[in-house]
């Protein structure tokens, strides 16, 4: 496996939509990091899904579509994550991509698709019109613990999420509570969509919050259409998959040869209409061309399988972090410290998180001292405890770290208590904390 740099690891961290389009593998890590959530394996404890590895695993997934359409709802607002500026994003991503394939591939650096998109006027449609043309939001994924945590946002009354992090979780919880394998789970990201195939029956498509089948597919409905944009009007950019990905733009694919051969077959017999149905109109999809690329291994097989426990999972999951990107990458995207140094965590969160850098000592001292995620080791970043109004001791002088520019010092953890300390030796502030990262593979000591 070839060594993973640190850009990689604090870009799954981050996890916004353009990071995962330079590197590809972060789309399945994320998969990765809600099957090891604690909080994704509580639902299998719910009543709603009692009974329900018994169902028909299309039925299994209509129980599990109706529990994500009751609690969560679909967000893309520019205010979430803040913004960024083109040049910095392209700078950064320099070495993986040349700014004019990332121009010509991705719709916030540039690429205009199918001329659908751009008759609406993309940037007004999405509230960029009123910035520079250099302005592009970091529409962060979020994981399964911050799509829980809207509940505490102003305005929200359930969990949230943006296209790609319904589609991690979907992916994630049809493995752990509906029973599927990971082999039949396909995840496809456009320009400016983000979308499943789950190879059951003649095929499910996740779209946001919901399932459409072959016969939805083509029935001309409203949300017919609406499903069907993405793959009507934009060429798929990344097939993930549990062996690995295919991009559009790099020339090794790490997907299994004939995993992709598979599907590409059944993703076109899919959207092929059936004789009797009331929409006619043929897609053919735009996938990544298997005969540019050279098919590699992508490291050793994740070896998961629906009948394992979350402990056999994680302990398999640990032990492939030496020959399997996406399980190295897993942590990372969990925000895992306990089993991660925190150098790439803490690069993430006082280089992007700019919606945080409002805070100040006092209201960060006035937070309620709880994390959005379990555990002592899994961290929110600044913005997560800024935009959900909590967050422990060890998160809020992170927070606190990003919002005073806070250039080099630690942050301290003992007896209960997380402080930061300026590298003059000054306490800025102290607070009461669970959180135990690593911190003697930190990364902290230099901030």
């Amino acid at each position: 496996m070839r060594p993973i740099g640190d850009e990689e690891k604090s870009a799954a961290t981050t996890l916004s939509d353009m990071e995962i389009f330079v590197f590809p593998e972060l789309m399945f890590s994320l998969v990765l990091a809600n099957i090891l959530s604690p909080r994704l394996w509580r639902w299998r404890e719910l009543e709603w899904f009692a009974g329900i590895r018994e169902m028909r695993p299309k039925k299994r997934l209509q129980r599990l579509r109706q529990h994500i359409m009751d609690n969560y709802t679909f967000n893309l607002d520019l205010d979430t994550w803040g913004l960024t500026k083109q040049a910095v994003e392209l700078k950064r991503f320099a070495p993986f991509l040349s700014p004019e394939e990332i121009a010509a591939s991705n719709a916030l650096f540039g690429y205009q698709g199918d001329a659908y998109y751009y008759d609406i006027d993309i940037r007004r449609h999405f509230g960029l019109d009123k910035y520079t043309s250099d302005t592009i939001p970091y529409w962060k994924t979020e994981t399964i613990e911050a799509m829980d945590a809207f509940r505490h946002k102003d305005g929200h009354t359930v969990g949230a999420g943006e296209c790609v992090s319904l589609a991690g979780l979907y992916a994630a919880a049809a493995f752990v509570v509906c029973g599927l394998p990971l082999e039949s789970i396909f995840l496809m990201a456009t320009p400016l969509h983000s979308q499943n195939f789950l190879d059951v029956d003649e095929g499910i498509l996740t779209n946001n919050r919901r399932l459409v089948t072959r016969t939805m597919w083509a029935n001309g409905t409203v949300i017919s259409q609406q499903a069907r944009r993405a793959l009507e009007h934009e060429r798929v950019t990344i097939v993930s998959h549990a062996t690995g990905y295919i991009h559009l733009l790099y020339p090794e694919a790490t997907i299994a040869r004939t995993v992709y051969d598979a599907f590409s077959a059944k993703l076109r017999t899919f959207l092929t209409p059936p004789a009797e149905a009331p929409d006619q109109r043929l897609v053919v999809p735009r996938l990544p061309d298997a005969a540019r690329v050279a098919f590699v291994p992508g490291g050793e097989p994740l070896g998961l399988t629906p009948e394992m426990d979350y402990a056999e999972i994680a302990d398999r999951l640990r032990a492939l972090r030496a020959t399997n990107r996406a399980a190295a990458l897993a942590p990372y995207a969990g925000h895992e410290l306990g089993e991660t140094e925190a150098g790439p965590f803490v690069k993430a969160a006082l280089e992007r998180c700019p919606v945080s850098k409002v805070a100040t000592l006092e209201a960060i001292a006035a937070l309620p001292n709880e994390s959005i995620y379990d555990g002592t080791s899994r961290c929110a970043s600044p913005d997560e405890v800024w935009n959900f109004g909590r967050g422990d001791g060890f998160e809020k002088c992170l927070l606190a770290a990003n919002a005073l520019n806070v250039a080099s010092g630690e942050i301290a953890v003992a007896g209960g208590e997380a402080a930061l300390v300026a590298a003059d030796g000054r306490e800025i502030c102290r607070f009461p904390a669970v959180k135990r990262p690593l911190l003697d593979v930190t990364g902290l000591k230099s901030l």
